[in-house]
């Protein structure tokens, strides 16, 4: 039988890790959206043969399932990133020093990239090109036309996607506990097997995701209504 008297306790219990799920999510989507932005305008402005190379990455990272590309990263990383920090430091460090944070930072901020890349190149076919040219012709540079116009036009459009895929790498976030990284989902399995409860933990870690996501989308309506308002 379901113990509900258990919930208000792991969801505390919970609660410790969204924090840290919030904030792994965050720097992985911010910096996906930076490298993505600077692909979005390279495969803007490039021929056929740059474009196709990072078209084939893009499918690449798109088209992997996320706990593949975790595990790939997890079994590699750390035996590139020894001898650097080695070098740094001074001293000898071996790939089961190295956290498992890189690991999770690494994989998800290029699965951010890659549907970034995508959709910030759509939004920038979205602003008319006539602005851009408007504002080249009235003497602004066309660094000034671009970061001044298109973009912020651009950023306002690729919004409600980046959110999406905010509260997504939030959800894929309960992957990192097969490399040993505590999220939301990591302590509700704890949780678990230091109560021997095999139900009750995974509801209250459903209602913490559920209360998280309708905090969340409450406050980006409220800027995405503050931006446009500018705009």
């Amino acid at each position: 039988m379901i113990d509900f008297s258990i919930l208000p306790t792991a969801l505390l219990f919970i609660a410790r890790a969204i924090p840290n799920t919030l904030f792994m999510a965050f720097i992985s989507l911010l910096f996906g959206i930076l490298i993505g932005s600077i692909i979005a305008v390279i495969r803007q402005n490039s021929g056929r043969f740059v474009n196709g190379i990072f078209a084939v990455l893009v499918s690449f990272f798109r088209g992997v399932p996320s706990i593949v590309q975790l595990f790939i990263v997890y079994n590699s990383l750390p035996f590139l990133l020894a001898p650097v920090i080695s070098s740094f430091t001074g001293h000898p460090v071996k790939p089961f020093d190295v956290s498992p944070y890189w690991t999770v930072y690494t994989t998800f901020i290029l699965y951010n990239t890659a549907y970034q890349s995508e959709n910030i190149r759509g939004a920038l076919q979205a602003v008319d090109k006539g602005q851009y040219e408007a504002a080249v012709a009235t003497g602004m540079t066309p660094f000034s036309a671009f970061t001044r116009i298109v973009f912020p036009q651009a950023f306002v459009v690729a919004l409600p996607t980046f959110f999406t895929y905010y509260l997504k790498t939030i959800k894929l976030l309960a992957l990192v506990f097969t490399v040993k990284v505590v999220d939301m989902f990591a302590e509700a399995d704890i949780f678990s097997a230091l109560y021997n409860r095999r139900t009750e933990p995974y509801i209250a870690d459903a209602i913490a995701y559920w209360a998280v996501a309708i905090v969340l989308t409450f406050l980006f309506s409220w800027w995405e209504k503050k931006l446009r308002a500018k705009m």
